[in-house]
């Protein structure tokens, strides 16, 4: 059977994301999931519907075979009140007499408005990936152009994800931080860090995608404090994984490795101390001289040195003549008077 189609605000969808299925609101109303069945009956309802809508309007794809709720074509059902030039493209409609199923939706699309109507989408992505873009767009229009109004969208929508299975809010993460829009790697990374589930199920090609292309110290920080070092913490990344980019060519990858043992020992960030680790990652990297890795070195031995300043003073007694001056004044001043720079 071919694909059926079902139209919906973004808001609404992000509000009916559930932990397997997607959940429209009218579903308890209605008693099923109006969709179309074709290109131009799908067009003609979004112009009826949805062509005074102020939000986004998304097309998702449905897959017949996959869905776990009866799959009906039949008479149309217009709610009252509303156009009804739709009518005309079709006898009958595809209801679905259910929620959807999260692995029926083969593909999502924003539709774009032409005039007073819409455009099919120029394609169809997974429904993460789309997610993703909508709020990189978003983003990329200086919605959130403020830290402030970034962190409300931020928590505007991890209300709407906060059933949502933590694979989907990866997906969405690891869109956000390929796309580049202006605060989509902070965006991204703090949906995956305050979502339920998504850093328990994160793997390493995961966490990968989510660092993207490094190409700063911010890009580090985001991505260490809020992806890899806590999924450090937790077991989700092997240390031999974090070594692995200890040994990197890319001075970036070397940072990152410092800054995911942050999380190790930094109270606020759920640490609670680990002193072995800490100082195995940091002893691979004593002797880099890279300006950005040396700041990196001072701050994770400052951050284990609230935990466990013994274990700090014998480690920079024993690497003394390796360590960068930076790290052996920074280092040394907060085992002295607990501060930086006193």
């Amino acid at each position: 059977m071919s694909a059926v189609y079902h139209l919906v605000t973004e808001p609404e969808l992000f509000a009916g994301i559930g932990a397997s299925h997607y959940s429209p609101a009218r579903l308890a109303e209605d008693g099923f999931v109006h969709c179309c069945g074709d290109r131009a009956s799908t067009l003609a309802v979004a112009r009826d519907y949805f062509a005074a809508a102020p939000a986004p309007v998304f097309l998702l794809e449905l897959d017949p075979a996959r869905l776990d709720a009866p799959l009906v074509f039949e008479a149309p059902a217009p709610l009252p009140g509303a156009p009804t030039a739709h009518l005309a493209s079709a006898d009958e409609f595809p209801h679905v007499y259910g929620p959807i199923a999260l692995r029926a939706i083969a593909g999502a699309g924003r539709l774009e408005r032409t005039g007073g109507g819409f455009g099919w989408p120029a394609g169809f992505a997974p429904l993460g990936e789309s997610l993703g873009k909508a709020l990189a767009a978003r983003l990329a229009a200086g919605e959130a152009r403020s830290l402030a109004a970034l962190r409300r969208l931020r928590r505007d929508s991890s209300r709407g994800l906060r059933r949502a299975p933590g694979r989907l809010v990866l997906e969405i993460g690891q869109s956000l931080v390929a796309s580049g829009a202006p605060g989509a790697r902070v965006l991204g990374s703090e949906l995956v860090l305050h979502h339920p589930t998504a850093l328990s199920v994160l793997r390493v090609a995961d966490a990968r995608r989510l660092a993207g292309r490094l190409e700063s110290w911010s890009d580090v920080d985001v991505f260490g404090c809020a992806i890899s070092g806590q999924a450090l913490r937790d077991g989700r990344l092997p240390e031999s994984e974090i070594l692995r980019w200890a040994r990197s060519r890319d001075l970036f990858w070397r940072r990152a490795a410092l800054v995911s043992t942050v999380p190790l020992n930094v109270r606020a960030q759920g640490g609670a101390g680990d002193a072995r680790r800490t100082l195995r990652i940091c002893r691979a990297l004593v002797s880099d001289r890279e300006d950005l890795v040396v700041k990196a070195l001072s701050w994770a031995l400052r951050a284990l040195a609230e935990r466990d300043p013994a274990a700090v003073r014998r480690f920079v007694a024993a690497q003394r003549a390796a360590l960068a001056p930076r790290v052996l004044r920074e280092v040394g001043n907060k085992l002295r008077t607990g501060r930086k720079n006193p």
